[in-house]
């Protein structure tokens, strides 16, 4: 980082809007959404009421008074050479819209068009920002901003925890340097970690199982209320009666998973509204004073091994039946002294992988992924399978690309940014020069090869594509398989 001294923050330099790059890790936005294109950032930054609101008080400043920057857009230089936006997003994406307003979201595009024409374009063509010499400077900077008293939009508790955790999987996950970058002591980041992870959990299938559209819309939002899912899980009666244990950074889940999803998805629905049998929103003041009203009401959570009467819900009978056996397999799989074959010598597992491999990778989403395949039954869940064995790959072939510092040199030989190649051009780039082993570049001979079932067009097809096929879960099975030669370059999967 740089010395603060040298107040690189205090000098401004003119930049084109046009060709300042939007961040997509903006702890602002949902990590979960691809964001692409100009709109893509205008509609998760409007996808909440409130912040609409705001977002249209700001494209309305603008169009009155002009672009003032009394708060300076800091941006650095990203490894495309392209000037990134750290801190000032919503500003630049309200310049870009009043520029281009045939870009701006159906549900503010009237409004945009007319305030557009009431300013002269080339004024705000280009503005004056802040050029921070590094991201680390950026990312140090943004830290100073929301950490402390600013007429800033201040983040939320989970947008500040998820930049937290941006900041500890950058550096290894070394926890004495996210200390050093951050400024935060060590036990708020490792709350940050485990409340993240929990929150996180909400979304598992277990859990919407039992919730309503509008409920399931709350948990996917990136704006839960972080300060009472912390005040709820950091009670411990709480993680004695749910059987959770917290070990470090790390959330151990001890009880039965069906009866622990059900009372975590019946917590969250108190949090929701106040129409529920207990006639209060479940909120920090109403845990304080009510807690053990609150923790009554609740299902029971069981411990691992004990059954729970009311499972959460299955289509039929049918898929509840296939469920059994395919919980009876893996536990027959569970007792076999050579599960470890399981990965390439049964194409009718259950699971692309299991407990007994393992990555070697310091991205966090790697490292989920490949945790939650370990564990999704391909035969109920195929099409997720399948969109995630291409989205695994892409993962797996970026991250041995930036942790290999080749990101410049693929985005040269093909002469174009790096975030504009392709997957099949990263593979034709690494092939032979990047990747020297033979079966390794075997696969990726079967994956350019469009007449081959298992190739990246099918993977494509899967996400981009209309045709309903391959999905049978020994299809899927043996392309995992077929890839793991790859996967033993890209990410070190490994048999522990």
């Amino acid at each position: 980082m740089s010395n603060e001294n040298t107040k690189w923050w205090e000098n401004r330099v003119l930049r084109s809007v046009d060709n300042l790059k939007l961040w997509n890790e903006n702890p602002r936005l949902d990590p979960s959404s691809k964001l692409v294109t100009v709109r893509d950032y205008a509609e998760e930054l409007i996808s909440d009421p409130s912040d609409k609101q705001n977002f249209i008080i700001l494209l309305k400043s603008i169009a009155k008074r002009g672009f003032v920057s009394f708060d300076p857009v800091v941006v650095w230089k990203d490894d495309d050479e392209r000037f990134a936006v750290a801190e000032g997003n919503r500003r630049v994406t309200a310049l870009k819209l009043l520029r281009s307003p045939e870009k701006a979201p159906m549900p503010i595009r009237k409004l945009v068009v007319s305030l557009a024409r009431q300013i002269d374009r080339d004024d705000i063509e280009k503005i004056k920002v802040s050029l921070a010499p590094s991201f680390e400077d950026a990312r140090w900077y943004i830290l100073q901003r929301h950490s402390t008293a600013t007429n800033q939009i201040r983040w939320q508790r989970l947008q500040q925890q998820r930049f937290i955790i941006n900041v500890y999987d950058s550096v290894g996950q070394d926890l004495e340097e996210t200390i050093a970058i951050t400024g935060f002591k060590r036990a708020a980041i490792l709350d940050s970690l485990r409340y993240v992870k929990i929150r996180d959990m909400a979304t598992r299938p277990g859990v919407t199982a039992h919730l309503t559209e509008d409920e399931k819309e709350k948990v996917y939002s990136h704006r839960i209320n972080m300060t009472v899912i912390e005040r709820w899980f950091g009670n411990s009666q709480v993680r004695e009666a749910w059987h959770i244990k917290f070990s470090d950074s790390e959330v151990n889940i001890d009880a039965n998973l069906s009866s622990f999803y059900k009372a975590y998805a019946e917590f969250l629905k108190l949090t929701f509204s106040k129409d529920n049998e207990l006639g209060y929103s479940v909120n920090t003041r109403t845990i304080d004073s009510k807690f053990q009203e609150i923790f009554e009401y609740l299902p029971k959570v069981k411990p691992k091994g004990e059954e729970e009467e009311d499972e959460a819900p299955v289509a039929d009978e049918q898929e509840k039946s296939d469920n059994d056996k395919e919980s009876e397999q893996q536990q027959s799989d569970d007792e076999k002294p050579d599960k470890k074959d399981r990965l390439k010598g049964n194409p009718k597992r259950g699971q692309f992988t299991d407990k007994y491999h393992t990555i070697n990778s310091k991205s966090y989403k790697l490292n989920a992924l490949f945790d939650e395949l370990g564990r999704l039954p391909v035969k109920r869940y195929s099409n997720v399978a399948a969109a995630s064995l291409r989205i695994f790959l892409e993962l797996s072939v970026d991250d041995f690309i930036k942790s290999n510092d080749f990101t410049g040199e693929v985005a040269r030989r093909l002469k174009k940014g790096y975030h504009e190649v392709t997957l099949q051009q990263k593979l034709n780039v690494l092939r032979g020069e990047f990747i020297d082993d033979r079966e390794a570049n075997k696969v990726i001979g079967q994956l350019l090869n469009n007449s081959n079932d298992y190739s990246l067009n099918t993977l494509n097809e899967y996400i981009h594509g209309t045709k309903v096929h391959k999905v049978e879960p020994q299809f899927l099975n043996r392309f995992w398989d077929m890839l793991s030669p790859l996967l033993e370059v890209l990410v070190e999967l490994r048999e522990i």
